[in-house]
């Protein structure tokens, strides 16, 4: 197996090797768990007109404010093997502090050091991965920075195969935009990777979902038939056989998206909240990888945009951060959507500080900071 070693690889007593790695070696090194400090909408809004979303009597959306070492371990009693989509956007190690306005919504330095950035992306693959459904999805969203690390590493967690057909690799997408820095002394940068990993051969993905139609104009090397009605066809002759597709036949989308604009400053969707993604990109993942009330994880929330997309689209969601102003936003984001399922808001407390958390009532009493 071809392994990227870094300092400190074999030195974290909670992961030795990756193949040894379960729930029973996990758990019992980690004493994190989960208060509740608030429940919202126990009685939800009238569903919205026209939708047909029905979740799981009995559910509730969980937000989690703690950091995803403490917040992922303490998940994996109730959800080993069971999230079905994963989509994280973590820090990109950039050496920048990111604020919205004048508050400090996230710091990326990490003290220039890559050791510690690999290993803490080492460990959040692991615990993805024990808690990803056998036909689930992961979505890791970088840049050039450590793109190619991160691949690596998933490789040696979730399995290499050179044809994307066995557990593993699956795609690595190219979402390209305009917007961006200039330079002159090399090439602009305008896009981020997103790769896609699953944990078998037997996943959920619908290309249907989210394909545009072959349409009237002219691509490849295709010819054009236009019949009596004025429909198109379009047919083209590969190995001494004919192939004709319909205009409006569905095409699988590419792994070049394009087609999805970077969040502007004044764009109308815009919250505030530093390195936002665009609610049109989440929207396209959860279609493609997940069902109706499948359950989606996003450990690094930012602004709310994948929870307020899988509540939109009708799936469970759990959400959470380590930053306190992107759980105030993706509380007040998910509040004011018309279509708001209950949720509770949880902390991940450590068992020796649990002694100040003996009951739900602490929190309006304001022993805990309040979120809102």
């Amino acid at each position: 197996m071809v392994e990227l070693i870094w300092e400190g690889k074999y030195n974290f007593t909670r992961h030795r090797v990756v193949e040894q790695e379960t729930v029973s070696t996990i758990l019992p090194a980690y004493t994190t768990h989960l208060h509740i400090l608030e429940r919202f909408n126990e009685q939800p809004k009238a569903e919205h007109s026209g939708t047909t979303h029905q979740i799981t009597p009995g559910w509730h959306n969980r937000l989690i404010w703690g950091d995803k070492n403490d917040v992922l371990p303490a998940l994996l009693a109730e959800f080993a093997e069971c999230i079905n989509l994963i989509y994280i956007d973590p820090p990109f190690m950039t050496g920048r502090n990111f604020k919205s306005g004048t508050q400090l919504a996230y710091c990326d330095k990490w003290d220039n050091n890559l050791d510690t950035y690999l290993q803490w992306l080492y460990e959040t693959f692991v615990l993805l991965r024990l808690l990803l459904a056998p036909n689930g999805s992961l979505y890791v969203h970088l840049d050039w920075r450590v793109i190619h690390y991160a691949k690596v590493i998933l490789d040696e967690v979730f399995g290499f195969s050179s044809n994307a057909k066995g557990p593993g690799f699956k795609n690595e997408i190219i979402w390209h935009y305009e917007s961006g820095g200039r330079t002159q002394k090399s090439y602009a940068r305008k896009h981020d990777t997103l790769l896609l990993y699953t944990k078998s051969a037997q996943y959920c993905f619908h290309g249907e979902r989210i394909g545009e139609r072959r349409g009237t104009h002219k691509r490849n090397h295709m010819r054009k038939q236009v019949e009596t009605d004025g429909h198109v066809r379009w047919t083209i002759r590969s190995a001494g056989q004919l192939y004709s597709y319909d205009q409006d036949e569905i095409m699988t989308l590419s792994d070049v998206w394009s087609d999805i604009s970077h969040l502007h400053q004044k764009d109308p969707e815009r919250t505030g909240y530093a390195s936002q993604k665009p609610a049109a990109l989440l929207r396209r993942i959860i279609l493609a990888s997940s069902e109706e009330n499948d359950l989606v994880l996003d450990c690094f929330c930012g602004s709310g945009v994948t929870p307020a997309m899988a509540e939109q689209l009708g799936r469970r969601w759990i959400a959470s951060d380590a930053s306190h102003l992107a759980i105030e936003m993706t509380q007040k984001r998910l509040l004011a959507s018309e279509q708001a399922q209950s949720f509770i808001l949880q902390q991940a407390v450590h068992q020796a500080d649990e002694h100040t958390l003996e009951n739900e009532t602490d929190y309006a009493g304001g022993t805990i900071k309040s979120i809102t």
